[in-house]
């Protein structure tokens, strides 16, 4: 339903227009779908049953369109339409490596497309090791859709000519979703608005409507900036920065000290007060995760809650169809599911501190990645999210206390999956240059980077405008998506890349299990040996070239892996036979072992050895075994 004062925002902002055509109603899912009319599209609709509208005009963005229609270039975002093409052409140009399937479904019954990453020559991708890499969780963090593209562009171009990619395809299998919330995506990349991620209806402000309360493009330039209105000192939460002295920037101040209010640009759509305090959807994603979940409110008021969390763990299509798939490809030993814009390399724990709650072993491997990630990226941070996030900015001992995050994917990931797991967050919000050298950087410093490097394209200078309700008002400030969120497009390369290659590193880092020799000796009745009728031992040498271990000691504590075993068999309809149990393992990285299992033949034999790992491949050869 419409709320009273809907028709009126919606005539202020132009979005009533009788040349509006909705589209038809796609699979799945409850509400609308994208706009379109005979010609060309007009309006994009979001999907789903809420109070305030779903219907908004389409911002015909240049920077989501490519430089060269059907060539790839990482100097635009691309649509979800552009990012399907590309993974379709992929498939059906290179079959040999590349597989294109559904994982699930999103909200609005919208297919979740991943590629497997493999030579299908070698073996099939559920016997190799694997990576899993995704994007594009987060509505307006598209970022992270780019690199995941990049890397997925880099090793099929690159497989066949550069040895390392060749090698790592040959003997790995790398899992690529570049687009976890095609739904949330869609309304970002097409139209002023902008929200956390699904595109869920929901109920942010408690007044029993949802969604009734979107922001408008007032002066139609494509983005929901922001207002300012001069109120007059002490009546206002702004001044003017003085740093500033073209007057652009304004600084928050508490109530009362200041003489500019500053509002989200939009109106008060359902007369409470607020503008733009309910606008589409409202839950996170990545607050959706079963490990250490919490409710969004809770009727003692004395427990912890969570915000965004959903209804209850993996309520939303998006984030059971990461959780669930991954739980069926248990090869998988690293994952990098990545956000905007701190930057840094995040990972769990979100809950405690890791020297508490990780194991020593598994917490050397992260420290190793962190390393490495800040030296491949150039990302200030890297580290947990409950201390080192939460406390990178501290200036105070307040601000200097670690704090839980709950329902967290890196969590998730590592405490439950038993994966090295990474939340990377891309993009630095237009924090490049530390110009006074006081190690921090401040509003002003990023205005003149924007102002220096991209001409002041990226914020946008105060202009006055007549409000409905503030009367005038000042509508101008940066640019929300292109700048603030995501880097602009002449950067966008640059910080896809990085962030691919840390990831590639990743993949590289992989276990790999292999048999590197096979003897075969007479059994004898030394002191220890079994006292069985075995005629010969098949000594076994193994070896785990990979980097990280065959399971990291969380992933055998929750027991997510098998442990490695060394199994013979003998041909069907042989009189040959196997004695005692195959013998069990794990692997560390690096790590070659000897293990020896006793047979009894009459005649001469064939054998087949099998050392098989959850997370580190499987391995076979033959051995012939003679009385």
């Amino acid at each position: 339903m419409r709320h009273p004062s809907l028709t009126r925002a919606l005539l202020f902002a132009g979005l009533l227009s009788p040349a509006v055509t909705l589209a038809q109603r796609p699979s799945g899912g409850e509400g609308g779908a994208r706009a379109t009319s005979d010609t060309l599209p007009r309006v994009h609709v979001v999907w789903g049953r809420r109070d305030g509208t779903s219907t908004f005009p389409l911002a015909n963005y240049p920077q989501v369109k490519p430089l060269v229609s059907g060539q790839m270039d990482f100097r635009h975002y691309h649509t979800s339409a552009e990012v399907e093409e590309w993974m379709q052409r992929w498939a059906k140009e290179r079959p040999d490596l590349v597989e294109l399937y559904t994982v699930g479904n999103a909200f609005s019954g919208r297919p979740i497309l991943q590629l497997t990453l493999t030579n299908k020559k070698t073996g099939a991708h559920t016997q190799k090791p694997a990576a899993f890499f995704e994007g594009g969780r987060h509505s307006g963090e598209i970022t992270s859709t780019e690199s995941v593209l990049y890397l997925a562009w880099h090793l099929i171009e690159k497989y066949g000519n550069d040895p390392a990619i060749t090698k790592l395809l040959d003997t790995k299998a790398i899992y690529l979703r570049p687009l976890n919330n095609p739904d949330g995506s869609d309304m970002y990349r097409l139209t002023a608005q902008a929200n956390r991620s699904t595109v869920r209806p929901y109920d942010d402000d408690g007044d029993g409507l949802l969604d009734e309360d979107a922001g408008e493009d007032l002066d139609h330039d494509g983005f929901i900036r922001q207002m300012r209105k001069f109120v007059g000192m002490g009546k206002g939460n702004a001044v003017k920065d003085t740093a500033d002295k073209s007057g652009r920037l304004m600084r928050n101040v508490p109530m009362g000290q200041g003489d500019y209010m500053m509002y989200p640009e939009g109106i008060d759509n359902d007369r409470d007060g607020r503008i733009n305090e309910d606008g589409i959807g409202g839950l996170d994603l990545h607050r959706n995760y079963p490990y250490n979940w919490r409710p969004m409110r809770e009727p003692t008021e004395r427990g912890n809650t969570q915000g965004g969390a959903g209804e209850y763990p993996l309520s939303e299509p998006e984030t059971r169809a990461v959780v669930l798939w991954l739980l069926q490809h248990p090869n998988v030993s690293v994952s990098n599911s990545m956000d905007t814009s701190v930057p840094m390399h995040l990972r769990g724990p979100s809950t405690c501190e890791e020297e508490e709650c990780m194991f020593p072993a598994d917490r050397k491997l992260f420290l190793h990645f962190d390393s490495l990630g800040i030296t491949r990226t150039g990302y200030p941070w890297a580290g947990n999210t409950y201390r080192t996030y939460a406390t990178r900015l501290a200036r105070t001992p307040e601000e200097a206390r670690p704090e839980a995050l709950y329902g967290h994917g890196p969590d998730w990931g590592y405490f439950q999956f038993g994966a090295i797991w990474y939340g990377d967050e891309l993009w630095n919000g237009g924090r490049e240059r530390d110009y006074n050298g006081d190690g921090r950087w401040d509003q002003y410093e990023v205005l003149r980077y924007c102002d220096e490097e991209f001409g002041g394209r990226c914020y946008k200078n105060w202009t006055t405008a007549q409000h409905p309700d503030l009367g005038e008002v000042e509508l101008g400030g940066y640019d929300p998506k292109f700048f603030a969120q995501n880097g602009p497009p002449e950067v966008l390369e640059k910080w896809a890349r990085n962030q691919a290659m840390f990831n590639l590193d990743l993949a590289l880092a992989l276990p790999e299990v292999s048999i590197t020799e096979l003897s075969v000796v007479k059994a004898t009745s030394r002191r220890g040996a079994p006292n069985d009728s075995a005629t010969h031992e098949v000594r076994v040498t193994v070896r785990n070239a990979g980097y990280l271990p065959t399971a990291l000691d969380q992933a055998k504590r929750v027991k997510i892996v098998r442990p490695d075993a060394v199994t013979i068999a003998a041909p069907r309809g042989s009189s040959a036979r196997v004695l005692g149990l195959a013998p069990e393992f794990h692997l560390a990285g690096g790590e070659t072992t000897t293990v020896t299992q006793r047979v009894r033949v009459t005649e001469a034999t064939t054998f087949t050895v099998r050392f098989s790992s959850t997370r580190g491949g499987v391995a076979e050869r033959e051995v012939r075994v003679a009385p």
